[in-house]
């Protein structure tokens, strides 16, 4: 035997002995479905929980086909974001979740907004088998999470030892839900956690964050036994696998699957015997008008719909009036942050209804967009879906007392920013005229005021003469359409 035959040989076992020990595994990942249960309507169909769950199953019956084994999880903010987290108290958003197959899911700032406590009562009430975890959070006694979240979970499939380490944005701004618990560094505790996690014999540390694309770099820069990144809350289309190198010079694996139900990622692994993970495939699936809803989520979708109306003050179809300018808020899985004439609009039903002389209406909180046409109640729970406690009609309208030289200061930095900020009673071109002496009572969400309380103290001097009106967003908006039908922007 000459030696190109030998040479031959040799490559050929080395390659069936790759072969063999091989260990390959499928993660199929959603993040940031919020609740969009019907998805987006209109010119072009696309999302919706029945489409999301038909792809899914025809993704693990083509892995099965393959003889590989599938986990499937989810990145967090499966809840507030349309008006289907009323449902059953957010216990039908849970019960969809585990529709969708869900093994386990981190918790995301959505989830958390209603309370730390709600959000344990919730898991409970919906009774699902879908497992929660987030291990940078220390909950206080009176939330009684008891076991409904845990630090981390640990799963096997192909003889792979996994471990699932959730982990949610620290970011001050979403902190204050959560208060008196603590929300620590992602970073930190990711650090924490894989190096335990390979201590115990977890070949496949999975981070599950909810957390963003440019954080989930970080994490990774930060961190040495994290072998993969599941992300959310960037609402980032990733198409192709984005890399970063961990502090041992290793390039680690980051995903993230959009946002609303419009797509589906599915990362295909091969966990090596010497601890090393390798990333075969990655797609990201969008789900569309040409994907056929699933009937069984059809009908969960259908039962759900009488559970959230019970939450609301007016009939859930009751029209209200028309809008000749369209509702502003989230395309394509993102937000459209600048000021709009539908925002202008929301400043002024908030400042009028309770006598203000500025308000305020921020973008960044708009949920569902639509176009022109004929407003529904429903319509307002959809564009502006927050509420601080179930059985409020959205959230509640504050009042605060600024100085004009603050006031101006305050719009001239928005205005320069960027920040989808629409005012009312005074508009950007406007600052000449704000007097520096004068004080000025302006229309705000109560929830920006109790964030600032709880979690921004070094803003706390914008809350002067802090008023709650208890007056709240939805009915007051509906007010205000029925007075002013049709809106339009001159």
């Amino acid at each position: 035997m000459n030696a190109t035959a030998k040479l031959f040989i040799l490559v050929t076992l080395f390659s069936l002995s790759f072969v063999a020990e091989a260990k390959l595994i499928q993660i199929i990942h959603t993040n940031d479905l919020h609740s969009y249960f019907q998805g987006y309507t209109g010119k072009e169909d696309s999302g919706g929980y029945a489409r999301v769950m038909t792809k899914i199953k025809q993704l693990k019956t083509a892995a099965a086909g393959k003889n590989i084994e599938v986990i499937q999880l989810d990145a967090g903010d499966w809840g507030e974001g349309t008006s289907f987290f009323l449902a059953d108290n957010g216990a039908d958003s849970l019960r969809a979740l585990e529709m969708l197959g869900v093994e386990v899911a981190t918790i995301g700032n959505h989830d958390h907004l209603v309370g730390g406590k709600e959000l344990a009562a919730q898991i409970r009430a919906s009774g699902v088998k879908t497992k929660f975890t987030v291990a940078n959070v220390i909950p206080t006694a009176d939330m009684e999470i008891g076991d409904t979240i845990t630090p981390f979970v640990d799963l096997d499939r192909a003889g792979i030892p996994i471990r699932v380490i959730g982990l949610t944005t620290d970011e001050n701004y979403f902190q204050y839900s959560f208060a008196p618990g603590k929300i620590l560094s992602p970073s930190a505790t990711a650090e924490e956690q894989g190096l335990k996690a390979k201590k115990e014999g977890r070949e496949l540390v999975i981070a599950l964050t909810h957390i963003g694309q440019t954080s989930d770099q970080s994490l990774v820069r930060n961190t040495s036994a994290i072998d993969v990144v599941i992300g959310g809350h960037s609402h980032t289309k990733i198409t192709t696998v984005d890399y970063e190198k961990n502090k041992n010079g290793k390039n680690i694996p980051i995903v993230q699957a959009w946002a609303h139900g419009l797509g589906v990622g599915t990362l295909l692994l091969d966990v090596k015997e010497n601890g090393n993970v390798s990333v075969v495939e990655y797609k990201l699936h969008e789900i569309d008008a040409t994907t056929i809803p699933d009937p069984a989520m059809t009908a969960l979708v259908e039962a759900a719909s009488p559970r959230r109306n019970q939450n609301l003050q007016f009939p859930y179809n009751e029209v209200l009036g028309e809008t000749k300018t369209p509702m502003s808020g989230y395309v394509a899985g993102k937000p459209v942050l600048r000021s709009s004439c539908w925002g202008r609009h929301m400043a002024t039903a908030a400042r009028q209804a309770v006598g203000a002389g500025v308000g305020i209406h921020i973008s960044h909180f708009e949920g569902m967009s639509k176009p022109a046409g004929v407003v529904t109640y429903a319509d307002l729970a959809n564009e502006f879906p927050h509420f601080r406690k179930y059985g409020d009609q959205g959230w509640e309208i504050a009042t605060v007392t600024m100085s004009g030289w603050k006031l101006r200061i305050m719009m001239k930095v928005i205005s320069s920013r960027g920040y989808g900020v629409t005012f009312s009673g005074l508009g950007y071109l406007d600052q000449g005229s704000v007097e520096d002496k004068a004080l000025y009572r302006i229309a705000i969400p109560a929830e920006v005021a109790l964030a600032i309380k709880t979690s921004m103290p070094g803003y706390r001097n914008y809350l002067q003469g802090l008023k709650y009106t208890g007056k709240y967003y939805w009915p007051v908006m509906a007010d205000y359409i029925r007075k002013h039908t049709p809106l339009s922007c001159n």
